[in-house]
Parts: structure tokens; C-alpha cells; sequence
């Protein structure tokens, strides 16, 4: 979730408790306050009295320290302030933001997936506290540094988000002096959390995206680019007018919301695409656990043609879509009485009007998700078998279940052969990029839409984040050649070091699905050589490589920039790389403090970037 910012910024804690007392006043003078309205703006008024209570006695306690400290006096001063108005001034408004996002992530329990676009809710009272003279650009800096490292201090699980740049509502680009305050901050500061979502249109301005660029290769990779053109069309295709989904903002790694009217629930549910590969050739029968999970689909001997395993694989893909979705409607039921949220509704326009909480379908688009992921894996194998079984007739379908069974034991030569065979997605080849673009399409439309439990409905996304790990740890042997319980592919890209035809092709590849389809989001992820981004030249190749992925319709990319020595050092020496950040998927970590498994997971992809 991430509250109405902009609410918060322009009412403060009195206006909106103010708002829900006039809500509840009115419709109690109308005779219209039910039962459970009544509930609701009894429960948001005490959330909202106590945070003010909270407040005075802040403002109080720093009073009786001013003599301490100067920046005591200024503390005071501020909260003080926020006990009676909204804020007025930067260093107002980024107290009320912190203490806002602290109540709401720690105390009331909604994750904060985002702080919003901070250059556009900031920006007017940068703007007004330079015009009057109270700061200098120096002092706002400063105000900002205390802000993001204060963020950093919490150690949010998987960073803790916001955005900058993009399009304004009337379609004009949002940079502004606080986008370049902001982003020279950040990345003085030298630090991986908050994270930075930069939103890009064809006339965002190339300096500030080579800054960011800049930042990346120069190892502060904390930061993912993504495509207002297709984020804004995905939203508006599925349910939002364009004025809105102009304000949407990316919530936790790089899924849109419609900032202040939805509350998205953008990781609901996960679907292992390559799963239903193992499920056709097992009829539904998972081989790790000997379970049925899947229906009992045709035997073997039935499958005659490479098309008809393809319809068998998408029977099993639309079932485990069907139960994902199944389980989480289910759930919904309940959101309510798990986790009321009073502070957080009273931030949204829609909940206060209906007296509503925002997990009882009180916003005004209250939806749901179901991000798909492993699809690299999933066309690979089905190409390999088709290679395997119908085209060379190598073996049976029967004899690959079973080879695969066993791990690919006696077969070493047929599997470095699969490994090496040539038709794999991420290389601009038409026909697994064809197959993709099918199963992407084919799974989008079983979700797209569907009715979920609160009053909205699902969303696709094409997202693993780490999740390719757990599922492959999950998984028999794969007829492309990699072995069981070995990773799958992660978000959009090629399985590691299958991209043989270098990143442009990987590109082409990717692009060849039509992004707008996933409004719940997705990525692509790119790991490239020092060598590739050097100087000058390397920062115009690192910027003309977002645009094109952008122009041919990519949803959003980020990525890593460095050598595998550096990181096989840091793996063998960790107290003396005990600084250097990877950019695991939609967040950062410290590379010494990642599994083994992972770390050598990084150094092969960056092995392969080499090559």
C-alpha cells in the first residue's frame, strides 16, 4: 500500500481527522450512519487523536531539551507546528512524513510500499521556503540528507521506496531542482535504502536519467527505471481514466497504483510458470513430492504432436492460475478483521466519504494480483523436448519423464547438448520469442480482470523478484539442460548465460511481448562488464539502451554493473567488501550478506557478462 501523500502533506494530522468528523457529521444529519460506518469513524477519530496526542507530547518533550540543542529548537518548533496545521515548510513536511510512515509500517502494520513522488510533494515547499527566505538550498539538502538516512536507519525489509520524474496529471514532465536535489543526496549519501523508482517518458530529460545512470555503474544501483508510456496504458486498458494514472505511483519493486485511489495488494499471489511444464509431463503429479496437484490431464502415450503438449501445459498453467486466484478471493474475506486500517483509510478520499475501510473495498479501485514468473524456463524446456521428442526423436515422452527423473544421469553429452541448443528465449529468435509472447499473452488474459473478493480485480504481473530460487529448489531436472532444484529464470529475462547474443538481442527478445498486458508490472533485468559503460561513451550507451528497451515497449529495467573477480573476491575476503551492493531484484543488499547459493548465482551472470 502506499497512504494518499498528498492528503497528508496538504490537510496534516488535523485536517484529516477534521475530515473524518465532518464525513461522519454529515451523514449523521442525513440519517444515513450505519452500524459499521459508524465503526469506522469512531475508530479512525481515536487513531488520528492519538497520533496528535503523540505529537504534543514529541513537541513537548523536545521543548524542555531546547537548551540542549539548537536543532532541539528546531525540532520543536516544527512538531509543534503539525499539532495545529499542515505543514508549511520542507522540514515540516518531511517530520510528518517519517512519523506518518513509522505509524503506519510499525505501529498499525500496512507495509508503506512507497513515500510517493518526492519530488512533487516536496517541491512547493522547497520552493516556498527558498522564496521566503528561510533556507538556503544548502539547508534543504541537509534537511533531505537527515530524511533519507533516517530511512536507512530503519532497515525496512526489501528497501523502503519512492519515485521521481515522470508525467504530471496535464501531461507536462514532473523534474524539477528537488529531482536533482534528491538524486545528488542520494547518492553522496552512498546508501541502498530508500530505493529510487525513476519514471521515464520520451521527453524526461536526458541529464538527470544520465545522473541516475551515473550513479549505477558507479555501484549506487538502488534504483530501477520505468516506462510511464506502458505502466499508464496497462492502467487505463484495465480500469483507471488517464488524468489518474498519470499520479501512479510504483509500489514495493515496480508495480503501479493510482496514487490516493487504490489500494493494489500487489503480491497476492505467485504463479511458477515452469510448473506446469512438470505438471503436463507428470499428469498433474508433482514428481518431488509424488503429490496431485494438477488435474489428470492426457497420458503420454496420447500426446502426439508438439502443439497438443503445448495445450496440455497451458491446461495445467490455467489451473494453477485458477487456484491462485481461488485462494486469495477466499482470503479477502477476512482482510478486515485481520488488519483494520484506520490511519492508513483515513488517508484515502474514497474511505472517508463511505465510511469505509480500505480493506473492506472502501477505495475506489480495491484490487489484486497474481504475478507470474519463470517464463524464460518454461519456453526453454518446451523447446528442448520439442527438439528432443518430435523433431530429432531422440527418445519418447515416456523416456524424458523418466531421464529427467533422474537428474539426467547417463545422458551428460544430451544435456550440455540441450544447454548449447541455440533456440532459447533472450536472443532475438522468432520462434521461442513467438512462444513467450503466447504463454505471456495466454496467462495475462486468465487474469486480467478476473473479479477478486474486495470489489475489484486482478492484475497480471510478470514478476519472480527472488522467488526463481525457492521455485526452482522446487523443480525436478529441466529438459533444457539445467539439473534439479537448480534456479529458474527470473522476471523477464533469460535463464543465466542463455542470452548468448548479447543485450540488445536479449532486448528484442523481451520486447516482443506486449508489456501493457501486466498492469500488476514487470521488469528486465541486466547485468553488464565495467568495461561496457566506461567514460563518456559508456554512459550514452547505458542511456540510449533504456530508451530503446522503452521505445519498443519494455515496462521497466534495472541492473548491475560489475566484474566477477570483484565479487569472487568479496565472496573469499567479505570483511574487506563489506560495502559492495548487488541489486538482487526489486531491491539492494550488501553482496557478503547473501547466501552462497545466490553469490554464486551473481558470479556466473557476471561471467557471462564478460564473455
Amino acid at each position: 500500500t502506499s497512504p494518499d501523500w498528498q492528503a497528508v502533506l496538504r490537510l496534516g494530522v488535523p485536517g484529516l481527522l477534521q475530515r473524518i468528523l465532518d464525513e461522519r457529521a454529515a451523514r449523521q444529519a442525513e440519517g444515513i450512519l450505519t452500524a459499521d460506518q459508524a465503526v469506522f469513524y469512531a475508530s479512525a477519530q481515536i487513531v488520528y487523536e492519538a497520533t496528535l496526542g503523540l505529537l504534543r507530547r514529541m513537541a513537548a518533550e523536545a521543548e524542555v531539551k531546547t537548551s540542549q540543542s539548537a536543532r532541539l529548537t528546531h525540532v520543536a518548533r516544527n512538531l509543534r507546528a503539525l499539532t495545529e496545521r499542515a505543514p508549511e515548510t520542507l522540514p515540516e513536511a518531511i517530520q510528518l512524513m517519517i512519523l506518518f510512515w513509522q505509524l503506519q509500517e510499525w505501529v498499525e502494520g500496512e507495509r508503506v510500499r512507497s513515500l510517493g513522488g518526492l519530488d512533487r510533494l516536496l517541491e512547493p515547499f522547497y520552493r516556498d521556503d527558498l522564496a521566503r527566505n528561510r533556507y538556503t538550498r544548502e539547508q534543504e539538502k541537509e534537511f533531505i540528507q537527515y530524511f533519507l538516512f533516517k530511512i536507512f536507519a530503519r532497515k525496512t525489509p526489501f528497501n523502503q521506496p519512492f519515485y521521481l520524474g515522470g508525467l504530471l496529471p496535464d501531461g507536462t514532465d514532473a523534474i524539477t531542482d528537488m529531482s536533482w536535489l534528491i538524486l545528488e543526496t542520494y547518492d553522496e549519501l552512498e546508501i541502498f535504502d530508500p530505493k529510487i523508482h525513476i519514471r521515464v517518458h520520451p521527453d524526461s530529460p536526458d541529464m538527470f536519467l544520465k545522473r541516475a545512470l551515473d550513479c549505477i555503474r558507479r555501484g549506487n544501483s538502488s534504483i530501477v527505471f520505468i516506462n510511464d508510456t506502458v505502466a499508464i496504458e496497462a492502467l487505463c486498458r484495465q480500469y483507471a481514466q488517464e488524468a489518474e494514472a498519470r499520479e501512479y505511483v510504483p509500489i514495493g519493486c515496480y508495480e503501479p497504483s493510482v496514487m490516493g485511489l487504490e489500494v493494489p495488494c500487489t503480491g497476492t499471489a505467485g504463479v511458477n510458470m515452469a510448473k506446469a511444464f512438470e505438471l503436463a509431463l507428470n499428469q498433474g503429479r508433482d514428481p518431488l513430492t509424488g503429490q496431485q496437484v494438477g488435474p489428470v490431464t492426457a497420458p503420454l502415450e496420447k500426446i502426439q504432436t508438439f502443439d497438443q503438449f503445448i495445450s496440455v501445459v497451458k491446461e495445467h498453467l490455467r489451473d494453477m492460475i485458477r487456484q491462485a486466484i481461488g485462494i486469495v478471493v477466499k482470503y479477502e474475506q477476512h482482510y478486515l478483521e485481520i488488519n483494520p486500517s484506520p490511519l492508513f483509510s483515513g488517508t484515502l478520499e474514497a474511505c472517508v466519504r463511505q465510511g469505509q475501510d480500505a480493506y473492506a473495498g472502501g477505495a475506489r479501485y480495491n484490487n489484486s494480483s497474481v504475478n507470474c514468473a519463470c517464463i524464460a524456463s518454461l519456453v526453454d524446456s518446451l523447446l528442448a523436448l520439442g527438439k528432443i521428442v518430435y523433431d530429432d526423436r531422440i527418445m519418447s515422452l515416456y523416456a524424458l519423464r523418466e531421464l529427467l527423473a533422474q537428474n539426467w544421469s547417463g545422458q551428460e553429452m544430451l544435456r550440455l547438448q540441450m544447454r548449447q541448443y541455440p533456440e532459447k528465449y533472450g536472443n532475438n529468435r522468432p520462434k521461442p520469442d513467438l512462444l513467450a509472447a503466447e504463454l505471456a499473452t495466454y496467462a495475462a488474459d486468465l487474469i486480467n480482470g478476473q473479479p477478486n473478493g474486495r470489489g475489484g480485480v486482478f492484475k497480471a504481473g510478470m514478476i519472480s523478484i527472488d522467488h526463481y530460487h525457492v521455485y526452482g529448489m522446487k523443480m525436478g531436472a529441466t529438459p533444457d539442460g539445467r539439473r534439479a532444484h537448480e534456479p529458474l529464470s527470473k522476471n523477464f529475462s533469460a535463464m543465466t548465460a542463455m542470452d548468448r547474443a548479447g543485450v540488445t538481442a536479449l532486448i528484442d527478445s523481451v520486447t516482443k511481448i506486449d508489456h501493457s498486458l501486466f498492469p500488476n508490472g514487470s521488469v528486465l533485468d541486466i547485468l553488464l562488464h565495467p568495461s561496457a559503460v566506461q567514460g563518456t561513451e559508456g554512459l550514452d550507451k547505458l542511456l540510449a539502451l533504456i530508451r530503446t528497451y522503452f521505445a519498443q515497449g519494455g515496462f521497466s529495467i534495472h541492473g548491475n554493473v560489475f566484474d566477477a573477480q570483484t565479487l569472487v573476491n568479496a565472496q573469499k575476503n567479505p570483511e574487506q567488501y563489506a560495502a559492495l551492493q548487488v541489486r538482487v531484484c526489486g531491491w539492494n543488499v550488501y553482496f557478503v550478506n547473501l547466501s552462497k547459493p545466490e553469490q554464486d548465482e551473481f558470479i556466473r551472470q557476471a561471467r557471462h557478462a564478460a564473455v
